[in-house]
């Protein structure tokens, strides 16, 4: 009897060990790893400024389903699953990701748009103020808050949820 249950204990510590080196080894920024996600809910939609538009260097920011990111993260490159749009001198550039870390709550993007360099992106969505927005089908509450950084630049935006018009 006594040994049934140090099989037991022994496999439940094994089991919460590889829990542990699982989550370790979960890629925290674009420079852990190229294409990651970890979504339980729905973050997907037309994200736009809050402010005035030409304040801001970020356009619009689109983010895919679920679906998408996994598509993506498989290797079909038809969709891209975040797509990132900024004005800049020469209008408005479109940067895909080259790589990506997203999760409910934090949206880390490194890509580039041809005249700008490279280009990174960090976010946070307040998941909240997201529930909000949809409920009100897209009112201007800010949803996506961060910092875009073009060339070395770095630069602060908000975004809402944007359920068109």
């Amino acid at each position: 009897m006594k040994s049934s249950w140090v099989v037991v204990a022994v496999a439940g510590l094994l089991s919460l060990a590889a829990c542990e080196r699982r989550d370790a080894a979960t890629p925290t920024s674009t420079q852990d790893a190229a294409f990651r996600h970890r979504l339980s809910g729905d973050i997907s939609g037309d994200y736009r400024p809050t402010g005035e538009w030409e304040m801001q260097p970020v356009a619009s920011l689109f983010i895919g389903q679920d679906e998408a990111f996994a598509a993506w993260e498989g290797g079909a490159r038809a969709s891209p699953p975040l797509i990132l749009s900024l004005t800049g001198q020469q209008g408005e550039a479109t940067v895909l990701p080259d790589a990506y870390v997203v999760t409910n709550d934090r949206i880390q993007m490194r890509g580039s748009a041809p005249g700008m360099g490279p280009v990174e992106l960090s976010a946070r969505i307040d998941q909240g103020a997201l529930a909000t927005a949809r409920r009100n089908l897209g009112d201007r509450t800010p949803v996506v808050t961060g910092t875009v950084s073009v060339n070395g630049r770095r630069t602060s935006f908000t975004l809402s949820w944007w359920g068109g018009d």
